[in-house]
């Protein structure tokens, strides 16, 4: 793992979502901002959000970024990061998702509520749910939406809003990926490693990956066979899909976020002391 560059970007970066197709991403800190890089590490947009944010996502294509408030706002933001809408839901929100081309985007609420919107601003559906979702990710083959807890809750959405399956996972969680046809979920899980479910056989599938324990942040390869994961030591290992460790790197601080671009030959990771760094794969 070589590092390639590093951007210092803000004092207290919170988290960060890729465009996996452009190579652009968005990062998002505590003073309520976000921050769009390209794939070279030069700042694209900086803009700050009218109220208090509480999770950004970027589309696959990086055309177009939605964000989320700690009053319930919900803003579908254009290339440049300036919002195309603004709409509201009841309470705080926990998380958002946009799926590859922007036109459907998920907001998770405080109260366990799940609401789609379409690229114009008009809901879809809404369901309710025993634990608010905090994390969020649509399948990019398939019309699925894969959300979990931040403890004990993962669950599996179609097209409708109908839960497909759900398991009562009880692990922390620290993230959530999915590859392309949805044959890999896997949730990083702080004391049983990485949890792996497939979206067709759900619960039945679930089965840990020890090897990785204990983990924080994960993020996989769009087949689903190279990890990068996040321990409680201050470094990124890159993995195969069998949790085997491949190499590491030191990472100066604690990381809260990692991407890995779809073929798996670069890597960013974005940390709470405000840098953003990406890594060569070989």
């Amino acid at each position: 793992m070589r590092p390639l560059w590093s951007q210092t970007v803000s004092s207290t970066l919170r988290g960060l979502s890729a465009a996996p197709e452009r190579g652009w991403h968005l990062l998002w800190d505590a003073g309520h901002t976000l921050f769009l890089y390209d794939r070279s590490g030069q700042q694209q947009a900086e803009v700050q959000t009218p109220g208090d944010l509480a999770a950004a996502c970027a589309a696959a294509d990086g055309r177009s970024f939605a964000a989320v408030g700690e009053q319930g706002q919900v803003w579908l933001l254009a290339p440049d990061l300036t919002p195309r809408w603004q709409r509201s839901i009841d309470g705080r929100a926990t998380a958002v998702a946009v799926d590859c081309s922007g036109e459907r985007i998920a907001v998770a609420g405080g109260d366990g509520s799940l609401q789609l919107f379409d690229q114009t601003g008009t809901q879809l559906w809404m369901n309710n749910n025993p634990r608010p979702l905090h994390f969020l990710s649509f399948v990019p083959e398939r019309p699925i939406l894969i959300g979990c807890a931040d403890f004990g809750l993962v669950a599996c959405f179609d097209e409708t809003g109908r839960c497909v399956w759900r398991d009562g996972l009880v692990a922390h969680t620290g993230s959530l990926a999915a590859t392309g046809d949805g044959g890999l979920v896997v949730l990083a899980c702080f004391s049983e490693g990485a949890c792996c479910y497939s979206l067709t056989d759900g619960p039945k599938s679930r089965r840990f990956v020890p090897a990785v324990a204990p983990c924080r942040v994960l993020a996989c390869t769009y087949a689903g066979d190279v990890w990068l994961t996040v321990g409680l030591e201050p470094r990124a290992t890159l993995r195969g899909a069998d949790g085997a460790a491949r190499a590491e790197v030191e990472v100066a601080g604690r990381v809260v976020g990692l991407a890995l671009d779809p073929l798996g030959s670069e890597a960013v990771a974005a940390t709470a002391e405000g840098v953003l760094m990406a890594f060569e794969l070989r």
